[in-house]
Parts: C-alpha cells; sequence; structure tokens
C-alpha cells in the first residue's frame, strides 16, 4: 500500500450505469444534522446527475444494539441482489455533510482502481476520566495505516497527520460515509461469502470493529481503500464538556456572568 498522497483525479468511465444506492442503520432515530444534510443532498442531486434520485430509495436497515455486523451485510446483500445500481454509500446516521459529497466520492472513485473511497470522518476517543464522573474525549481521524505490535502482529494504527484536499491510499477506514464499487463487493462475495462485515481478529485475539474487518478483506484482495481529505463530515456524539474546553478570551480568567 502506498501513503503517498496525490492529486485527486477526473471522474472515470462508469463500468454500469452509475447510478448510487444510499444505505443507512438506524436505531429508530436520526441526528438533525444529518436529517438536514440529506435534504440538501437529494435537491443538489436532483438539480446535477440525479445518481441518487434516479434510483428506487434507499436501504434503511432498522439496526438494533449488538446487529451493526448484521445490518451491515443485509444492506450490502440487498444492494447486491434486490437492485442494479452500480455504486453503494453508506451513510450514518449521526453524521453531517455537504450537499455535493456522494458527487465528490464518484468524481474521485475508479470501478478498476479506487474501488473504495471514503470521506474524511473523525471519531470520538475517550481518553482518561475526568474525575467528576465522565472522561475526557479528543477527535481522531479514522484514517489507518498497517503497523506491527512488538510481537510482530500486523494490524491497524491512526494515521493523525493527513495531507489537506488530498485522495490517500488508506489500509482501513470507517463506513461512516463510505463509498464502494459493485465490483469489489462482489470480489469479497465470490472469495469469503455474504460476510463483508465479519468481524475479524488480530494476532494477539482482540476483535477488530467491523468497518476496518470490512477494509481488512479489501486489502487481503488486493482491493485498495482511499480517503478524499477534502470531503469533509461532522459527527454528532455526546461529549463532557468543562473548563478545559473553554478558551479564555485574552486567556484571562473565565466570566461569570450569564
Amino acid at each position: 500500500m502506498s501513503e503517498e498522497p496525490g492529486p485527486v483525479p477526473a471522474a472515470a468511465e462508469p463500468t454500469g450505469d452509475g447510478l448510487v444506492q444510499v444505505a443507512y442503520l438506524h436505531p429508530h432515530q436520526v441526528s438533525h444534522s444529518w436529517h438536514e444534510s440529506v435534504m440538501r443532498l437529494v435537491m443538489y442531486d436532483q438539480l446535477h446527475d440525479a445518481r441518487i434520485v434516479g434510483t428506487a430509495g434507499p436501504l434503511m436497515i432498522s439496526c438494533g444494539s449488538g446487529s451493526l455486523v448484521e445490518s451491515r451485510n443485509l444492506a450490502v446483500s440487498r444492494w447486491l441482489d434486490e437492485t442494479p445500481y452500480e455504486w453503494l454509500w453508506f451513510v450514518d446516521t449521526d453524521m453531517g455533510f455537504d450537499p455535493d459529497t456522494v458527487d465528490r466520492l464518484v468524481h474521485a472513485a475508479d470501478p478498476a482502481t479506487r474501488p473504495v473511497v471514503g470521506a474524511l470522518c473523525f471519531a470520538a476517543r475517550e481518553t482518561h476520566h475526568d474525575g467528576m464522573g465522565g472522561r475526557r474525549i479528543t477527535a481522531v481521524p479514522t484514517l489507518y495505516r498497517p503497523a506491527h505490535d512488538p510481537q510482530g502482529n500486523v494490524g491497524f494504527t491512526t494515521l493523525f497527520d493527513y495531507p489537506e484536499n488530498t485522495l490517500l491510499q488508506v489500509a482501513g477506514t470507517g463506513a461512516a460515509c463510505l463509498l464502494i464499487h459493485r465490483s469489489a463487493a462482489e470480489k469479497i462475495r465470490a472469495e469469503h461469502g455474504d460476510v463483508w462485515f465479519d468481524r475479524v481478529r488480530y494476532g494477539d485475539g482482540r476483535w477488530v470493529s467491523e468497518d476496518l474487518s470490512f477494509c481488512w478483506r479489501l486489502g487481503a484482495l488486493g482491493l485498495p481503500v482511499f480517503v478524499h481529505t477534502g470531503v469533509k463530515t461532522t459527527h454528532h456524539k455526546q461529549v463532557w464538556l468543562s473548563e478545559a474546553d473553554y478558551p479564555r478570551p485574552g486567556g484571562g480568567e473565565a466570566a461569570h456572568g450569564r
């Protein structure tokens, strides 16, 4: 895998119908930022290439606690078996994104050389207890490179420093805003069956997350994964705020007025 950044290439010719099947998992509720982003994206799509509105509608998968793997696999199998559409776009219901997100991901992708392209997303990582019943949270990019632990086990490690507005090849990324070409999903099915997101284990026995397990299967088949760092998103999470998060004006003491 090359980690060298490069310019975002021109859009490739579609090998299928060029349409994008939207899929999302939901626990019967969504973030307002996601809802507003979807409405804006649909309006944009109607005025441009109709990649989304030209389909029969999104795959909406109810996802309860503990069923994430099964729900993601179900979305992929329904896309392959019930639709003819060339691309699948996973978007989690706690994400915010720009109206042209799908178009920019499709333009950056290529059915043969760039079959999986994600947007720049961030996860909330708990760093330590705050002493008041909560935890300190920091944002980390969902960009991963290969790594080895002291015992020689192969795994993933976070790539913290990344180039701006670049199509970057990575070993793995999350599935929160991820475009997948039909051929990539079909290759995994042919090799492993309908287990795209089934979790694998690191060499030391620890479980790998379902999205990185998907990327691991892609890598094992020689299918590269990219992230477009110019396609931005937001991620709605619960956090604990304290004085440590408050930038005091002028560096002085915080005001106590309301």
